[in-house]
């Protein structure tokens, strides 16, 4: 057993033995104060007698209306638990029906409220009717949902427009995702990590239409449950599955295109289910088709130190398209065993193509008029991927509906394959073509094991095991100047396994009905190692291990029942992984040059976070600051590739196999740590509902970053940049819904260089029929044709200017339909989860009682 195993067991058995204590001293302090009484009842839909499932009954303190006790009723919607004798608001709660509200006194050790009936919502203000629906964001103790229903302005698009549309979400044309700032943001797929679908995470989010998508988690500060990994914080997507009982299904299909160019896209999505109070089955299955394009602009000027002149002027027109194929299946079964057990078996496949055709001209020496050099450059690629997975979950409940055991394993497996030919026309040298094929199959195994222990209404532990095992095998095969022959001194193959076990406890203790505090240790222990060997030549291998612990803390005061803050710590961690830590060099590439860095350490970042939450009838803000230090942080990192830099960077190494290539003005490429950076900021949310039938969000982040790059020869970065978000809805009569999405970036810094403002704005009509079940939406993306980006890099070895633009304005119409009994779900999942949210206070549930 390893130091840190240690460790981390005797803090688990301390925190169990106070726990117990705490415990102990509770039950012998409630038993001297008041005597329990059993409360019991059943919850049923009026309309049909049904019994209504994981409905929430809560008893509220007449007083101050704080949270007393309270649980949720069973598949047969039954309820029971324990409370005090006294005096009680009771309240029952379920998400498309009317809240009930009862005053209710309880004098006898046990207490049958009989049969409650439950009406559906539906409200007529005017000549506008209002159905029951989600809020398009939910406010939560450790994160905010957002619901995808409400936000038409991704109807027909993917995950990318999705993400792109949610608070402090960034996601750039080459689909790197951004939160508050910063691009290290862990994605989860259903709490599943996004790699089980593939590495790269641009192609993930693209093949994943956004009417598949039921709603998106952002947690910003994870507790110690969560993987640490993920600076910013974590965004887990949430597909859709069941529906709720009996027989229930949804089709949606869309079709579109961009307006200066023909991109032709479309989508098509299915979904069905069947429920009873025994088991449930469900399939979803989708499909899309898209076509991308965009066109790139480049001038790069060299410098030379020897006549402190520029030595190299070069320009880069670049424009071409990628047309991408992708569908998937979901199947899964409930088998609710007993009221106590439940296995659930799910399989997600999913396939991908794609075709991409570039083509560039770059024009070399323009600073020398008389003898200006031409490089026209072709590029076509072919990708192809099939993705597996098999997944399994076991709950088990106990005699106290909030004791749980769970049980979650997932087996993946990946095939890719990709095929690409590069042609440079030179006006100057003979040409050049180089032609790479790759093939390369992962396996993936996610266990985790979690176990939920409330000792009372004021103490709970959380306690759990998690792996995360993968390994797999690729081989990359290069073809030079038209030869049929591979080339085997830049052809290899390529090895990798890596291992993170982990253990996490956490202990949530109220202390009254205002404060409440959760602390969480996790401790890991990682292991990598990976083999890379060039054809022609030995092999060259990697092996890091390391053992990491990663406290959390939360704290929530609240101050009335309408308004309440939270403190909170966490540490995380980013990894470096694969070919960023093999000493390799990537030559294939005539432009430029990859590096290795078997140097390169893990970075760390201790994130602090205070947010505060205020609840009026019409109006919700929540507003956060945070604080986040990250010690050697890793960067990309370019530089002109001559001899004196290969020194200067530690790359001396590299020049045994890239000597050749120094002083021809190419650039390498790098990860690289620097000393240390920091992220801070401010972050406002503002729900407002300006008239019964219009609402607007606005959402605005202010942050600023310190990087210290001077340990690279690179200037100390200060920065402050700010970004707003508006989402405006409005529900006219007849059904109709107008929104309207709009996004400002401002003008950012990089250690490098910087970059300008970009700003566009989404708008969305839906036409809702056929009693709601049916609706129609249109959307117009990027109305003024503004969403560009510009950005330059300056160093001392050269400048460098770009402008991407891609073919965003867009045009979208979708259709969607839903059929069978429109009754709220009975997720198991989710249902328990909200419980989960609703326990820890009232305030934090979102809900208001000042009525």
């Amino acid at each position: 057993m390893t130091t840190i195993q240690k460790i981390t067991l005797t803090i688990l058995a301390m925190t169990m033995f106070l726990s117990a204590n705490l415990f102990a001293q509770d039950k012998q302090g409630n038993a001297a104060k008041r005597k329990a009484v059993t409360l019991n009842g059943k919850v049923i839909d009026a309309n049909n007698s049904e019994p209504l499932m994981y409905v929430n009954v809560i008893l509220l303190n007449p007083k101050d209306s704080s949270l007393v006790s309270g649980g949720t009723t069973n598949e047969k919607g039954l309820f029971s638990f324990e409370t005090k004798l006294g005096k009680y608001i009771m309240k029952v709660s379920y998400i498309g029906y009317k809240d009930i509200f009862r005053d209710i006194e309880l004098k006898e050790a046990a207490t049958n409220l009989g049969t409650l009936q439950m009406t559906s919502k539906a409200t007529n203000l005017g000549a506008v009717e209002v159905s029951a629906q989600k809020s398009m964001m939910e406010y939560q103790l450790d994160k905010r949902v957002i619901n995808i229903d409400q936000n038409i302005v991704t109807a027909g698009g993917d995950a990318t427009d999705v993400l792109q549309s949610l608070p402090s979400v960034s996601v750039d044309e080459d689909g790197n995702v951004t939160l508050r700032g910063n691009s290290n943001v862990k994605v989860l797929i259903d709490g599943k990590p996004s790699e089980l679908l593939g590495n790269d995470l641009a192609t993930v989010l693209q093949q994943i239409p956004a009417s598949t998508i039921e709603s998106v988690e952002e947690i910003t500060n994870p507790s110690a449950k969560y993987d640490p990994e993920g600076m910013s914080g974590i965004i887990n997507i949430k597909l859709k599955e069941k529906e709720g009982r009996g027989l229930q299904g949804n089709f949606s299909v869309s079709g579109g295109s961009a307006l200066q160019k023909l991109t032709p896209r479309s989508n098509a999505s299915f979904g069905i289910n069947y429920s009873t109070n025994k088991f449930a089955l469900f399939a979803q299955a989708d499909g899309r088709f898209s076509t991308r394009a965009n066109k790139n602009d480049g001038l790069k000027f060299l410098f030379s130190h020897d006549t402190n002149m520029f030595s190299n002027i070069i320009r880069s027109q670049r424009k071409g398209q990628s047309e991408n194929l992708s569908g998937g299946i979901k199947l899964g079964a409930d088998w609710y065993i007993n009221k106590k057990n439940t296995l659930t078996f799910t399989y997600g496949g999913r396939m991908f193509g794609s075709l991409s055709d570039w083509d560039t001209i770059n024009n070399t020496d323009l600073f020398l008029a008389d003898s200006p050099r031409e490089v026209l450059e072709a590029d076509d690629e072919s990708r192809n991927g099939q993705f597996h997975n098999f997944a399994i979950n076991y709950t088990k409940k106990f005699s106290n509906p909030e004791q749980e055991l769970t049980l979650d394993a997932n087996y993946n497996i990946g095939l890719f394959g990709n095929e690409s030919t590069q042609l440079m026309d030179y006006s100057f040298i003979s040409d050049y073509e180089k032609k790479d094929e790759s093939e390369s199959r992962s396996n993936r195994a996610v266990v985790m094991l979690d176990y939920v222990h409330p000792f009372s209404k004021k103490a709970r532990l959380d306690v759990g095991y998690n792996l995360n095992y993968s390994f797999g095998n690729s081989y990359q095969d290069y073809f030079i100047n038209g030869n049929s022959q591979r080339d085997d001194a830049m052809s290899y193959t390529y090895n990798n396994d890596e291992q993170i076990h982990a253990i996490y406890a956490t202990f949530g203790y109220s202390f009254n009905d205002k404060l409440s505090a959760q602390a969480g240790l996790r401790a890991e222990v990682f292991s990598s190692n990976g083999t890379r060997k060039i054809i022609s030549d030995t092999a060259v291998k990697f092996e890091t291990d390391y053992n990491s612990l990663y406290p959390t803390l939360h704290l929530s005061y609240a101050f009335t029942k309408t308004q309440s803050a939270q403190i909170s710590y966490s540490r995380r961690v980013n990894r470096p992984r694969g070919w960023d830590l093999l000493p390799t060099v990537d030559i294939s590439n005539p432009e430029q040059i990859r590096l290795g860095n078997p140097d390169l350490k893990p970075e760390y970042t201790d994130a602090y976070e205070l947010g505060y939450s205020v609840i009026f009838p019409t109006t919700t803000i929540f507003a956060s600051a945070y604080y986040r230090q990250t010690n050697d942080r890793i960067t990309w990192y370019n530089f002109l590739w001559n001899t004196a830099n290969a020194h200067d960077y530690g790359f001396d190494w590299a020049l045994a196999i890239a000597g050749d290539e120094v002083d021809k003005g190419k650039l390498a490429m790098t990860s690289m740590n620097i000393t240390k950076s920091y992220n801070y900021g401010l972050e406002l949310i503002i729900d407002q509902q300006i008239a019964k039938w219009w609402k607007i969000n606005v959402s605005g982040n202010l942050f600023g970053n310190y990087t210290d790059g001077s340990a690279l020869g690179a200037a100390e970065v200060k920065s402050l940049n700010w970004d707003v978000k508006l989402t405006s809805t409005m529900t006219l009569p007849h059904d109709w819904n107008i929104q309207l999405s709009a996004q400002y970036l401002a003008p950012q810094k990089t250690i490098q260089g910087d970059n300008k403002a970009m700003y566009f704005a989404d708008l969305a009509v839906r036409k809702s029929f056929w009693n709601k079940k049916g609706s129609l939406a249109l959307r117009f993306s990027d109305i003024f044709n503004t969403r560009k980006r510009v950005g330059r890099t300056l160093t001392d070895d050269y400048f460098n200017f770009s402008y991407r633009k891609p073919y965003s304005q867009s045009i979208n119409l979708t259709f969607s339909y839903r059929f069978g009994e429109t009754k709220p779900k009975q997720d198991t999942t989710k249902r328990r989860n909200n419980q989960e949210n609703q326990d820890n206070s009232i305030m934090e549930s979102g809900e208001y009682y000042g009525e």
